[in-house]
């Protein structure tokens, strides 16, 4: 037992220098990795997995009348994910789209009326055209009828006077001649029966009385005839009268036919109405078309529908529950979009750079090890985006920067929210 005792107290002190050395050994060797691993890693555990979530939301106020995902269900781009009551919306949109349609009839017959009416304006506008300027080319050429008719009968008055006075002259010439003539057969006479002059000299101053008579007779009856023309020609005055109150009443047909012409042109104006009417309805049918294509979109955002294709990670609405527009219902996680964000230290991230290979690992999955890529460096510190930014007395910390880094996750196992270790290889400059 005496020598016993001795090598149990050895042993007590051998096993431990033992351990301590294997301890030391193992710690020396686990150092030295560590130490080469970050002297040529950037290395932090304040990363974790980030992932795309879709927070959807209906677009119209309901109860839900279907619900057909719930937490955990697998869900494609376009799968219809829940339905609210629709009868309302389809009661809207059958009240929009007849009203669509009572304008749009409205607007159908304005337009027939409105080419009716232009037709029927252009008709009458054309006929009534046409009548003024033949009632103006014969107004034109009565008035020129009348021009030459006056100017003629102004030479005939000028002439049938002329004559006349000519006439008249000459009758008074031969009467002189006459009481000469006349003188002369008295004086004849006288003389005859005096025993004077001879039977010859009397019947010689007889026969010129006579000659005088004659021509006197034949003067009156000029006179008369140049006086009858005349008459005539001043009597033809009224065939003048004639035509001017003709051309007064085509003056008035004239007036007439215009006024027709103008009556045409106002049917014409009146058309430009119809024409304006048909910009209010047709503003009117857009508006109407513009609330058929509200109510559309309403009755078919009764159906909401997947925007990606993921999981659904979060329910939050009922079958008969009442949702309003815009209220987050279902959020739906991306299982393959998924990234890291690693919050590198101020002092380190001169040695991170994108497309740098990282190695991380994951506490949910101790041991594998995932490789992935830096995407993007941060541009500014997070305490820059803090909602409270530090106040009052100033105390250096070193801040962290946000590094984006892509990882493959075709299987899925990388979920939002993992704690994850990184090790970003540092850059070689």
């Amino acid at each position: 037992m005496a020598e016993k005792a001795p090598l149990t107290g050895k042993l007590r002190v051998i096993i431990p220098a033992i351990l301590l050395g294997i301890g030391a050994i193992i710690g020396l060797r686990y150092g030295i990795s560590y130490w080469i691993y970050s002297m040529k890693h950037v290395t932090t555990d304040d990363a974790r997995v980030k992932g795309r979530n879709v927070a959807v939301a209906p677009e119209v106020s309901g109860v839900v009348k279907v619900l057909r995902v719930e937490e955990g269900t697998p869900v494609k781009a376009s799968d219809v994910l829940l339905e609210i009551a629709s009868s309302e919306y389809q009661a809207k949109l059958d009240e929009v789209q007849a009203n669509a349609e009572i304008i749009e009839r409205q607007l159908q017959e304005s337009e027939r009326m409105y080419d009716l009416h232009v037709k029927r304006a252009s008709s009458r506008i054309a006929e009534a055209a046409a009548e003024v300027n033949a009632q103006r080319s014969t107004l034109s050429e009565q008035r020129t009828n009348l021009l030459l008719e006056k100017e003629q009968m102004q030479n005939e008055v000028v002439e049938a006077e002329a004559a006349l006075h000519q006439a008249e002259a000459s009758q008074q010439e031969i009467q002189g001649q006459v009481r000469t003539a006349q003188n002369n057969w008295e004086r004849a006479q006288a003389l005859f029966n005096d025993g004077i002059i001879s039977v010859e000299g009397r019947d010689q101053a007889q026969e010129a009385f006579g000659q005088a008579k004659a021509r006197m007779a034949a003067a009156q009856e000029l006179v008369a005839q140049r006086r009858a023309r005349r008459d005539n020609v001043m009597a033809s005055r009224k065939r003048l009268s004639l035509l001017e109150r003709k051309i007064q009443t085509m003056e008035a047909e004239v007036q007439k036919a215009e006024a027709k012409l103008r009556l045409a042109q106002t049917e014409e104006d009146e058309a430009q109405v119809l024409k304006e009417q048909q910009r209010v309805l047709q503003a009117r049918l857009h508006e109407a078309m513009a609330k058929v294509k509200k109510a559309r979109d309403d009755l078919e955002s009764t159906v909401l529908r997947s925007p990606i294709t993921g999981v659904i990670s979060r329910q939050r609405v009922e079958e008969g529950q009442l949702i309003q527009r815009g209220q987050p219902v279902l959020v739906i996680h991306d299982l393959k979009d998924v990234w890291v964000l690693a919050n590198i230290k101020e002092s380190y991230i001169s040695d991170v750079s994108v497309g740098s290979p990282v190695e991380i690992w994951v506490d949910a999955y101790p041991d594998r090890l995932f490789e992935g890529k830096v995407l993007t460096v941060g541009a500014a510190a997070i305490s820059e985006f803090s909602l409270f930014p530090p106040t009052g007395t100033f105390t250096k910390v070193e801040q962290r920067l946000p590094v984006q880094i892509s990882v493959p996750n075709d299987d899925g196992l990388l979920k939002p929210g993992m704690m994850v270790v990184v090790g970003i290889v540092r850059n070689k400059e």
